[in-house]
């Protein structure tokens, strides 16, 4: 989307307030930076998808996107289709699937792979992480993926995880809680979870109370020490080592 339309419909939408959310009784919108953000990224043509509803449904829409919002109250999809009709801005390419987003999204056959795609949807634990792994399958390379709420822990753990993987490139985080990642490479179909940074931290044993913690941690440091010994033996040598 342009710069100057963009502006214009973050600015038509703070000056409306409209009201989606329950019922038509509450606001829960991304804020303006985010949804300058998502207009930024978007283009007229691009296949979009999010989890969740509300004002950032009016910027794909007014992007001239082919988009499709994932949430399950239809109501709210109603009130969104209203009000982008009421300041003219074409739905004919605007979908909604009336459900939760960890039922729909495995199932979701889409046409083409997803140019920009928008988490905000439920933030109780997993479902973050259940809408990145599905959403992350149908993304395009070169695509923008915009996650929101990253101050919840729910979240968090997702933007710890794309912020720590070569797989995805940080563009930029606004309103202090809304990251935008570009897609680098696809996701190693393999179970390779020994390369990935976030495994970095392996073994952890915050779990167990500090005593065995110690314990734990010691045995384990010991065999790796003993690996790496070995592995730098002559093979015949290796062989007759005694394993830890």
């Amino acid at each position: 989307m342009r710069d100057n339309a963009a502006a214009s419909i973050v600015d038509r939408l703070m000056s409306d307030g409209p009201v989606f959310h329950a019922s038509g009784t509450r606001v829960w919108n991304a804020l303006p930076d985010t949804l300058r953000l998502l207009a930024a990224n978007v283009s007229a043509g691009d296949r979009t998808l999010e989890t969740g509803a509300g004002a950032s449904t009016v910027i794909f829409t007014a992007a001239g996107s082919e988009h499709t919002a994932v949430s399950p109250a239809a109501d709210e999809h109603q009130r969104i289709r209203d009000y982008c009709q009421t300041i003219g801005l074409d739905t004919s390419q605007l979908s909604f699937i009336a459900d939760t987003s960890d039922a729909a999204l495995p199932a979701l056959a889409l046409d083409r792979p997803v140019d920009v795609a928008f988490i905000d949807g439920k933030h109780s634990f997993p479902h973050p992480v259940i809408d990145f792994h599905f959403i992350e399958q149908r993304l395009s390379l070169g695509g923008v993926l915009v996650l929101d709420d990253i101050p919840m822990p729910a979240v968090a753990v997702v933007y710890g995880f794309m912020h720590g993987s070569p797989d995805w490139e940080l563009i930029e985080v606004a309103d202090h809680r809304a990251a935008a990642f570009r897609k680098l490479a696809a996701a190693d179909p393999d179970d390779n979870w020994h390369l990935q940074p976030f495994n970095r931290g392996y073994p952890d044993y915050s779990f167990a109370p500090l005593s065995q913690r110690i314990r734990l941690t010691t045995h384990h440091r010991v065999r790796q020490g003993a690996r790496k010994l070995r592995a730098q033996l002559p093979s015949g040598v290796r062989r007759a080592a005694p394993r830890q």
